[in-house]
Order: structure tokens, then C-alpha cells, then sequence
């Protein structure tokens, strides 16, 4: 290949932090390619920014940097790996950080594609401070290794080690985007959540719900509800009630932890499924 030199913005070299990190992506969703920079960040006021694309995909052109929002303010994390990927499969593009204690942030994005909106993050990787064992920082990247449909993660070490993390999202509670059929809806909002969430649900086009509480018998068959964690193991089930709402406790009370989970709703054959983000 041939060295073209520098990529600039605003028509001078981009010179970041140390450790620096691109991603090219199409980050305000107008169909060029933009580009999205990690970095360092030690005494900086963030360390994720994008540089959009005021040229077109042939002839890009960089205007100044903006720095990656979290809740309003710049991303305060260091050494980061910043990935663009869909991962809760909802349609908007979500931000994956490998970062400074060798652990790996998924932010979901409550945005929308053309202005993509981080407020919460859960760990993918839980952080590792003493042997840095993922990398200081982890290099990530997703495909569907094993041919089951669903994204898993490589990353690797510090020392130069390959890592293949497996999606084990179990296809028994795989969301399922579209209805089952034309009788059963199930609706889960918020979602993501971080305190409570309601669950309902329609049948033949009479609106009923699920609660806590005591409340009216249903004339049809009744439904089994459940919620899984991503292993496939049941952590709630509720009886048919009025209204559900759910604060992310098991069905000892115990909170949960952060996490994808998936409420399940079982009309006689019928089973239709949606994945909820608990963020704590």
C-alpha cells in the first residue's frame, strides 16, 4: 500500500492523544463515512470524538473534532476503544468501549441513528485492575463466529493473546421482533429501563395486563408470562393480573444485575418474546 499521509481535519493533521484508536463509520446516518477516535485522554477533557464527514465518500473531508456525549457531557473515560455496532439488534447503532481497567462498556444508544444518544452503559467485560488480562485497553471486534445467527466478540490481551468471547443468548428466548400471529402483542416501555418497566400485552384485541397485585380473572386461556436472563434460566414469571410492572428483582426480590433479559409470553402455542436492557 501506499503511504498517503496524515488524514486532516479542518486542513490540518489530526494529531490526537497516545494510544489512539479510528473507527470508520457513518455516524449521523447521511450515508458518508465519517470518523469516530478514541484516545488516551489523561488530563483531557474527554477521550471520544468523531470528526464528520463535509466532503463526500470518494473525496472525504474532515471538519474539527466533537466530542461523544455520555448524559450530556463529554465521555469521561480513558484509553478507549470506541466500535460502532448494533448489538441489542433494535434497528440503532450502538457504541462498544474497550477502556482503561481492561474491561469492554456497552453505551445503548436511546438516540436515534442520525444523532445517536448515550445515558447508560453495562459491562460486557467486567473490569480487571490487577492484571489488565483483556488489554489495557481490550481491541474489539464482533462476527458471527460459530455460525448461529447471533454476534460474538473477540478481543484481545495486553499481551497479545486472542480471546473469543461466545453470544450466549439462548435461541429458546431469541426476541422476536414480529408478532407471532395477529392475536398476541406484547409491548415492554420503558426499555431500556433502570427502575421499573411495564409489561402488556394484547389478545385477540381485548388489552389486558399483568400486576403485583390481585386483579380481574381473564375469560381466555390463561398465558404464562416469564422473564429470562441470558443464560435461559427463568428469573420471574407473574400470573395473569391487571398490570405488570417490573423493577428488576427476581422472584425471591433480590435485585438483579445490570444486563439483557428477555419477557416471554405463552398463549397456548403461541410464544412471543422481547429483549429488555436493565441498566442499574
Amino acid at each position: 500500500m501506499t503511504n498517503i499521509g496524515h488524514v486532516q481535519a479542518d486542513g490540518v493533521d489530526i494529531h490526537t492523544d497516545n494510544n489512539s484508536w479510528p473507527w470508520v463509520c457513518d455516524w449521523n446516518d447521511d450515508g458518508k463515512k465519517d470518523l469516530l477516535v478514541g484516545q488516551e485522554g489523561i488530563g483531557q477533557p474527554c477521550n471520544v470524538y468523531v470528526y464528520l464527514n463535509q466532503g463526500t465518500n470518494a473525496a472525504p473531508v474532515f471538519g474539527d473534532s466533537t466530542p461523544v456525549l455520555f448524559n450530556g457531557s463529554p465521555l469521561p473515560y480513558y484509553r478507549t476503544i470506541p466500535v460502532l455496532q448494533d448489538l441489542d439488534l433494535d434497528g440503532k447503532k450502538d457504541m462498544i468501549l474497550g477502556g482503561w481497567y481492561s474491561d469492554v462498556r456497552f453505551y445503548t444508544n436511546v438516540g436515534t441513528n442520525a444523532d445517536p444518544i448515550f445515558t447508560n452503559y453495562i459491562y460486557l467485560v467486567q473490569p480487571d485492575s490487577q492484571y489488565f488480562s483483556n488489554g489495557n485497553p481490550p481491541r474489539i471486534n464482533f462476527t458471527d463466529w460459530d455460525g448461529d445467527g447471533d454476534l460474538d466478540m473477540i478481543t484481545c490481551d495486553y499481551y497479545g493473546s486472542v480471546f473469543l468471547r461466545e453470544n450466549v443468548t439462548p435461541q429458546a428466548v431469541t426476541e422476536n421482533t414480529e408478532e407471532a400471529t395477529r392475536s398476541t402483542n406484547l409491548i415492554v416501555t420503558p426499555n431500556p429501563f433502570t427502575s421499573t418497566t411495564q409489561i402488556r400485552y394484547t389478545i385477540d384485541q381485548a388489552y389486558q395486563s399483568i400486576s403485583g397485585s390481585a386483579g380481574r380473572a381473564s375469560e381466555y386461556q390463561k398465558p404464562e408470562l416469564n422473564i429470562y436472563d441470558a443464560t435461559g434460566r427463568v428469573v420471574r414469571n407473574f400470573s395473569l393480573l391487571t398490570t405488570v410492572i417490573w423493577d428488576g428483582t427476581d422472584r425471591f426480590g433480590s435485585e438483579l444485575h445490570s444486563g439483557v433479559y428477555f419477557v416471554s409470553l405463552k398463549n397456548g402455542t403461541e410464544i412471543t418474546t422481547r429483549k429488555i436492557l436493565y441498566i442499574r
